[in-house]
């Protein structure tokens, strides 16, 4: 039983050595053609990976905390109060709290949300060049314990009749977190841009999805 176990231990490995080998094959072979002036197509970018001893499980070498989070959120993190998040806007709402926020009403579970214009969060609109709608906005949706999702709702309009480019730069910024940490989706509901940042501790909130209300 123990030699079975060894063997396919060693059959793992040797598999696992093959696959780095052709990886690096892949980057050599990429990195020829650039100096020969033919054109290059990368292919797959394998990220930094630890092994075990036995080379037969993996980590990913550089883990990323809720701080990586907040690098690219204005300092928001999931769990913050109403008040928290309000105090970290360039221009706080007096007597924001859980008491006086409105239902979300695309959620059975008790939610409840402000909003505050897209063009005003210099923390969370990053470093955007496509144009966003001078429209857009950002909604802060809140579970009884706390912040679990950003809602980025990019509106077009006649100056920027699609606002698509931005949505996939914010989207791209956000996915880019640890799924443990953060989880991104990007969509449209009508004519709106949607990324959704969402805390994957809220269970099954994080399937819910915005649809505007037809008038």
């Amino acid at each position: 039983m123990m030699a079975g176990v060894a063997a396919s231990k060693r059959q793992n490995r040797t598999i696992r050595q093959l696959l780095l080998g052709s990886l690096a094959g892949c980057c050599v072979s990429a990195s020829a053609l650039g100096q020969t002036g033919q054109q290059s197509i990368p292919i797959l970018i394998a990220p930094p990976m630890t092994w075990d001893n036995s080379m037969s499980l993996t980590k990913p070498s550089l883990g990323q905390t809720v701080t990586n989070f907040g690098l690219v959120s204005g300092g928001m993190v999931f769990g913050m109060k109403p008040e928290e998040v309000n105090a970290r806007l360039p221009s706080p709402v007096a007597g924001i709290n859980w008491t006086v926020l409105p239902p979300a009403a695309e959620f059975i579970a008790e939610v409840r949300y402000f909003w505050a214009r897209l063009d005003g969060l210099s923390g969370l609109r990053g470093d955007i060049t496509a144009c966003t709608g001078r429209n857009s906005y950002v909604v802060f949706l809140f579970q009884p314990r706390g912040l679990f999702r950003l809602s980025f709702r990019l509106v077009p309009d006649p100056g920027c009749p699609n606002p698509g480019g931005a949505a996939s730069e914010i989207f791209r910024r956000f996915v880019a977190i640890d799924w443990n940490i953060a989880q991104s989706v990007h969509y449209r509901a009508g004519e709106t841009e949607i990324v959704d940042v969402t805390d994957p501790a809220s269970g099954s909130l994080t399937t819910v999805r915005w649809q505007p209300r037809v008038r």
